[in-house]
């Protein structure tokens, strides 16, 4: 009897064992899932421009095991876009302080930190060179850097100051839909804009791209503005940067049928053109 029921007992003692098994086996599929979407998180370069404010900021978010090393991420991608970045004018913001998790570790989350590139409101130093040549001498480091030969010319006009940059192949400086030269061009006003009040509009353009863009755009709104007349739908159009989607709002502003709106969150803010409502 003794030997049956010490052997019910072990029994009963292994199940317990086997069953904690499969707990463990749970946390390292959550273990995987979490690191995946870190280093999904810790690549993403975020361009977030508010279409109606004039101090447009350039954001990115990181993540990672503390706040100090996910800032130090953050302040790495944004000199990802140009080594000129000093930190001494970005805002870091703590998005996300990160959770130890529940039971197994279940819930838990990194800490994100936005890091945010924004203009300085120090006072104007009556000594300042001309803008045209703080804005050619910063674009003439950078194209270097970025192992570029081309030729920087920066002049003045009126509020603006504008630089045209020339050479072979630029493509790769322009970027997919102007997106490397915009970060570039904003980048620019910034260390012109940095020690002044006056803020002065400034314009980063590469062998003619923005005016060919210009004309693109305001070509593919009135064909998608026809469409729209004749199926009395709305269409959205791709994501765009906050200066393309002003082209498309402008151009299309006067139009007799169709009417147009900014719809999403950024990078993913596209601009919809719709029926004009009766009364409009």
């Amino acid at each position: 009897m003794e030997d049956q029921n010490s052997s019910s007992l072990d029994g009963e003692q292994d199940a317990p064992d086997e069953e904690q098994d499969a707990p463990d086996d749970e946390q390292e599929r959550l273990d995987d899932e979490q690191d995946a979407a870190d280093d999904e998180l810790d690549d993403d370069i975020n361009l977030a421009i508010d279409d109606d404010d004039d101090d447009e900021d350039l954001a990115t978010v990181a993540v990672g095991a503390t706040i100090d090393e996910a800032k130090k991420k953050a302040l790495e991608q944004l000199r990802k876009i140009a080594a000129y970045v000093n930190e001494a004018d970005v805002e870091f913001i703590t998005v996300d302080e990160g959770q130890k998790g529940g039971f197994l570790g279940m819930g838990k989350t990194q800490p994100r930190v936005e890091a945010r590139l924004h203009s300085s409101g120090a006072p104007v130093d009556s000594g300042l060179p001309p803008v045209a040549g703080i804005l050619q001498d910063f674009l003439e480091g950078v194209v270097a850097r970025m192992g570029f030969e081309a030729t920087v010319e920066a002049s003045e006009s009126g509020d603006a100051v504008t630089a045209q940059i020339s050479g072979d192949d630029l493509a790769i400086l322009i970027g997919r839909h102007g997106q490397t030269i915009d970060a570039l061009q904003y980048l620019a006003a910034i260390v012109v804009n940095r020690d002044r009040h006056d803020r002065r509009q400034v314009v980063v353009d590469a062998e003619g791209y923005r005016q060919r863009r210009e004309s693109a755009l305001k070509a593919l709104a009135d064909r998608t503005a026809q469409k729209v007349s004749r199926e009395s739908a709305q269409v959205a159009l791709n994501p765009m940067s906050a200066g393309e989607r002003k082209i498309v709002h402008l151009h299309l502003k006067d139009h007799p049928r169709v009417e147009t709106a900014s719809e999403g969150q950024e990078p993913y803010r596209a601009v919809v053109i719709l029926p004009k409502r009766r009364g409009g």
